[in-house]
């Protein structure tokens, strides 16, 4: 028996034009809803330097999507196919020490050296968070609200300003800030002056509203724009002030029609009567709308993303899914013009400072899976990759597409260091498994044509065992493998063509996050465990990696029964160079049968990290409004889930405040509690 995957990846998203029929051309004009014309789509041509399919005409378009569709409409529509929430990417990330970031913010110094900014995984590419700041001002999104602190001597609130919807992420540019919401649709209103019926109703709509914020004073912080689009944001980057913002989106539109009744003929009767909804439909039905409004002269202009010239397809059929990719300079405000689009789906982002990467792996398109019987039991798991150059600050564009056999780990699978794209994956569906050993490899490609094409690759990394940690460090490769013991690999990538795996070392337990400390030195986040593969809480590595051929763990520390959110959640660590110090989120609920009593904690470990030691400075807990009416009994205290350094102050961040503390002794300075 065999299980066949049609990857019918999760989420239609085709973006197109203006037009509202097949024989209808672009139109780069949209009407506000009071009356005025606005400029629309500019038409970029995206694809000139490529010879990927554009498509020339909308009527095209129609056609290619039409067909297709007909081909995978069923019963109840195209199933797995717009309406599954797809959120924010979220995997471990850090700075890397051999590409130092010494971006000189506008008024608050240098970054990396007078305070510390979001750990990103590539230097010079921000990555959205809930925190930002530029060394004099904090942005902070909690409870709802958008959070501005002063982080003078005093640290205090100067002004709030109130948020809709949930899951905002933050990119801070000069005096703007961009707040990023993606989710579902159900709750939301549309805006003041927009025909409700312009607005795709149901709970499974998936929308993303990015909202443009003034933040030059507190006196005045102001949201100065807002616009609004279906879909769900994948991920997004910004470098050198331009934001690329990665969404994908699903139909609109289709009023689909369902089997009355049981049995073949009804089901029979709902299909025919669906793919005449396809063949009917407009582009207005697979089109992502917007909806841009500019609170300060009280107008709203909507109309499509995209126009037909500015969406290109693969060589090869990809699937109906739609990768936007919205190119947005705060200085210019939110016009959607400038973005490009391709048919394709996809999961995974990686940015440097010149390519954007987005990868598919048919595994996630498990709710639109379909399962067929035959004799062969070996299915090829492939991850298909999609690379864009975004060099240009004006638009993205898109330049070649690959393949690779299995499945990424997350972003930090992927790595692109002089020209070479390196990638690591493993032959194993995390949905269902495999009836084989599960392998590891890293795969070494690069551009030819219109083509990312491999040149290189080394297997055989943890057999029998799953990816925990990926880092690529230059001409290096760093991979952790883990079931019952944490094997360490060294790959030497000096030679694409010919990685090969140095070293190996295997200890117990795993790092699920590794970050460079200096010289070919590693720091590894992850969890301590027994022979048998048993978890026993954090634990805090430091790794000697001057010999690739013979990895070294120098010193440890175990916080016992503990976990932390930076062993999957980048952001929420912090390495301070300058001090050799780090701040790791930390949680602890364990029962002490002796005492009788909790052993429990929430908040946040300070250690120091050496060749010859990781030791513990200290803990911080941010205050609880009830702990003077209960003395002596567990009391709950909000997680602690980022922080910063600011010259001599550590910030560290809670839903329920800001806690300023002195960086040498981490002795409190200033509580400020949010409302």
């Amino acid at each position: 028996m065999r299980r066949t995957i049609i990857a019918l990846v999760a989420v239609i998203a085709v973006v197109g034009t203006a037009c509202t029929s097949a024989s209808t051309e672009q139109t780069d004009t949209t009407t506000t809803t009071s009356g005025t014309n606005v400029r629309g789509p500019t038409g970029v041509k995206a694809f000139a330097a490529s010879s990927l399919q554009p498509f020339d005409s909308c009527t095209e378009f129609l056609d290619y999507v039409r067909a297709h569709a007909i081909e995978r409409v069923g019963p109840y529509g195209l199933d797995g196919y717009g309406g599954y929430p797809v959120a924010f990417e979220e995997v471990a990330q850090s700075l890397d020490s051999s590409r130092t970031d010494t971006t000189t913010a506008a008024s608050g110094g240098i970054k990396g050296v007078d305070y510390s900014g979001t750990n990103v995984q590539v230097a010079g590419v921000d990555e959205p968070d809930i925190v930002k700041t530029d060394g004099e001002r904090i942005f902070v999104v909690a409870q709802g609200s958008l959070y501005w602190i002063d982080a003078s001597d005093t640290p205090e609130i100067v002004a709030s300003l109130r948020l809709d919807g949930w899951g905002q992420q933050l990119f801070l540019s000069g005096d703007r800030l961009l707040v990023m919401t993606s989710g579902g649709g159900y709750g939301v209103e549309p805006f003041a002056g927009v025909a409700v019926d312009s607005i795709s109703p149901g709970y499974q709509t998936q929308r993303v509203v990015l909202t443009e914020v003034d933040v030059s004073s507190p006196d005045s912080m102001e949201t100065v724009s807002t616009l609004m689009l279906d879909g769900s944001i994948l991920s997004s980057r910004m470098a050198d002030g331009t934001i690329r913002v990665v969404v994908q989106s699903g139909p609109t539109g289709f009023d689909w029609v369902y089997p009355e009744g049981s049995g073949i003929r009804a089901e029979q009767k709902a299909v025919e009567a669906n793919k005449k909804l396809i063949e009917e439909s407009t582009l207005e039905n697979w089109v992502p709308w917007y909806i841009l409004k500019n609170h300060r002269t009280a107008t709203t202009a909507d109309g499509p993303v995209l126009g037909c010239d500015q969406v290109g397809h693969p060589d090869e059929f990809s699937g109906l899914s739609m990768l936007s990719i919205l190119s947005i300079d705060l200085e210019n405000g939110l016009e959607p013009g400038n973005s490009i689009g391709l048919l394709a789906a996809g999961q995974t982002i990686y940015a440097s400072n010149d390519n954007l990467y987005v990868a598919t792996s048919p595994w996630m398109a498990w709710p639109a899976a379909r399962w067929e019987e035959s004799q062969n039991t070996d299915d090829t798991l492939t991850t298909q990759l999609h690379m864009f150059d975004i060099s240009d600050p004006v638009t993205a564009t898109y330049v070649a597409s690959g393949e690779v056999e299995g499945v990424l780990h997350s972003q930090w699978s992927m790595d692109e260091y002089e020209g070479v794209l390196r990638v690591v994956v493993t032959d194993e569906n995390p949905w269902w498994g495999s009836s084989d050993v599960p392998d590891t490899a890293v795969v070494t490609m690069e551009r030819s044509g219109d083509d990312l094409v491999q040149i290189g690759s080394v297997d055989g990394l943890g057999k029998n065992e799953r990816v925990y940690a990926v880092r690529f460090i230059q001409e290096k490769g760093y991979v952790v493998t883990f079931r019952q013991v944490d094997p360490l690999y060294v790959v030497d990538l000096s030679d694409p063509r010919d990685p090969e795996v140095k070293g190996e070392l295997k200890i117990n337990g795993y790092s699920a996050y590794l970050h460079p400390i200096g010289e070919n030195l590693l720091l590894g986040v992850g969890q301590d465990a027994t022979d048998e593969g048993r978890q026993l809480g954090t634990q805090v590595s430091v790794f000697d990696v001057s010999d690739p051929s013979d990895p070294r763990r120098l010193s440890r520390l175990t916080f016992e029964d503990a976990y932390s959110d930076a062993e999957w959640d980048h952001h929420a660590f912090l390495w301070w160079a300058p001090e050799e110090i780090s701040v790791l989120p930390l949680q602890r609920w364990s029962w002490d049968e002796r005492s009788g009593k909790g052993n429990n904690f929430s908040g946040a470990v300070v250690v120091r990290a050496t060749p010859n030691r990781v030791k513990q400075l200290g803990e911080i807990r941010h205050p609880n409004a009830n702990e003077s009416e209960c003395e002596g009994c567990e009391v709950w205290t909000a997680p602690i889930t980022r922080s910063l350094v600011i010259g001599d102050t550590l910030f560290t961040f809670s839903e329920s405040g800001v806690l300023a503390s002195d960086l040498d002794t981490l002795d409190d300075v200033a509580w400020i509690p949010f409302a």
